[in-house]
Formats: structure tokens, sequence, C-alpha cells
């Protein structure tokens, strides 16, 4: 190969190479903002019902996605209690998680609210908003495709009671959150 058919060669694959890489990049890219929709309530299981069963199957895939992040994490079990799940940091620090479906475009930074034809409508609010006291994070979980947005309790107190999902995309599988958390409480 002459000197001129060899330069040619070598800059004919690295196009090539550049190509194929945004092509990996369009269809990466791409995938990631047409995510289908989950099947929901195939069954037609009463609505009352499939709302609490929803919120825990929310509840699992913010845990399970936390573990496919790296991060040691468990369920609490108590129904009660102010936060669904614990997460060990590197630092083995522990955070204490609210979990949150969104369904509906926003996410609320309450609990304590309770519905379904077992209430007592006359009863009053235990409705709260989370503060530092409750949970250190707040992950809201998208019910619609499982995306995670990770949010520190702390960054909730200068808001109202909820905040529209397009107003936390820098939380959106923002995992470095967890990874940085002790560091970022140290400063």
């Amino acid at each position: 190969m002459s000197h001129l058919s060899t330069n040619f060669f070598h800059l004919l694959c690295i196009n090539v190479y550049k190509i194929a890489d945004l092509g990996i990049f369009y269809i990466s890219n791409h995938m990631n903002k047409t995510n289908k929709e989950w099947a929901r309530n195939i069954t037609g299981t009463d609505d009352g019902i499939f709302r609490a069963t929803n919120g825990d199957a929310d509840e699992l895939i913010g845990i399970g996605r936390t573990i496919k992040a790296g991060f040691i994490c468990s369920r609490v079990d108590v129904k009660n209690a102010k936060y669904d799940a614990i997460i060990e940091l590197q630092n083995k620090e522990l955070l204490k998680i609210q979990i949150k479906g969104v369904g509906s475009g926003a996410v609320s930074f309450t609990g304590g609210v309770r519905s379904g034809g077992q209430m007592d409508r006359n009863a009053i609010s235990r409705e709260h908003k989370y503060t530092k006291k409750d949970c250190d994070i707040i992950m809201a979980v998208d019910t619609t495709n499982g995306d995670c947005y990770i949010i520190p309790i702390e960054d909730t107190e200068s808001w109202g009671n909820t905040r529209a999902i397009t107003m936390l995309e820098k939380y959106k599988e923002n995992w470095d959150i967890f990874k940085n958390y002790g560091h970022a409480q140290d400063n």
C-alpha cells in the first residue's frame, strides 16, 4: 500500500469508528427517551387495593434499583415507619430513605395520608411534610417506567409539599448523590 493509501485507510477507519460511536450514542439516548410504559393493573384489581400494592411495588423497584447501582439497601417492613429503606454508604454511614411512587407528574414530600373506603373521613389529618428528623433522602420512583429521582431531604426544605417531576431533572438517575452523600455532609 502506498503512503497515501495507508493514510486514507486510517482516516476511513477513524471515521467509521466515529460513525459507529454516534450510532450507539443515538440508539442509547433514543431508547432512554422512549422508555416504554410498564403494564399496569391488567388484572383489573380494585383501584384502592391496586394503589396500595402499586406503592409496595414502587418501594421494591426503588430498593432493587439501588442494589443494582451497587449499594447495600434493605427494606423496612414496618408500615408506619417514616422511611421505607435503609442504605449503607461506602463510608458505612446509614441513610433513611422514603420512597414515593410518582404517576401524576408531581412528587409529594408528605406522609401520613391514608385513603380508601375503610378510613374515617372525620378523623384528624396526620399529613406532614417530611423533614431531616424523618429521613435523609426522598427517592421518587416513576411508576410508569422505574426511573429513580434521588432527592436529599435538605433540598426539599424550601419547596412546597409537592414538586413537578419536570423540575427534578438534576436528581433523575443521579446515583452519585448516594455515592457522595457522606462527603458532602462533611463540608
